[in-house]
């Protein structure tokens, strides 16, 4: 009797080193998983904000577009708040040698975590007389 006592208590003691052993590995794997969804879900951030930033430049661009057809010799640019965290800035030159034609200048910062993402669109325009807007040249 002494001896099937003895056999059953170190069967015990196999399994449960077993169920230990078992669960560190699914704890190991459920740690590497979840720091793989997580360097996913930073990835999947980083990129929206991407292209919020480059949304916003554009939004600028075309923000210029409508003011130099209301006044093409008054505006020189701005700098708005088009949506929280996104700040735009707009210079528009009008190039000297060429009647009618303006550079406009737009740069977006977007401030989110974990920084600042910054795109720039520049854009080479020409106002005919009639007031019709032609783009001439394209930076992104």
């Amino acid at each position: 009797m002494t001896r099937s006592r003895r056999g059953s208590r170190n069967r015990r003691g196999a399994a449960i080193v077993w169920v230990l052993v078992v669960l560190a590995v699914v704890s190991v794997f459920s740690a590497a998983s979840l720091a793989r969804f997580v360097a996913c879900r930073r990835q999947l951030d980083i990129a929206q904000n991407r292209v919020q930033a480059e949304w916003l430049a554009r939004s600028g661009y075309e923000l210029a577009v409508g003011r130099l057809l209301a006044d093409p010799d008054g505006y020189t640019g701005e700098t708005t708040t088009l949506i929280p965290g996104g700040q735009v800035k707009i210079i528009v030159k009008k190039d000297p040698d060429k009647n009618g034609v303006y550079r406009v200048d737009s740069e977006a910062r977007y401030t989110t975590y974990p920084g600042v993402v910054v795109f720039n669109v520049r854009r080479t325009l020409k106002r005919d007389d009639a007031g019709k807007i032609t783009t001439l040249s394209a930076e992104p």
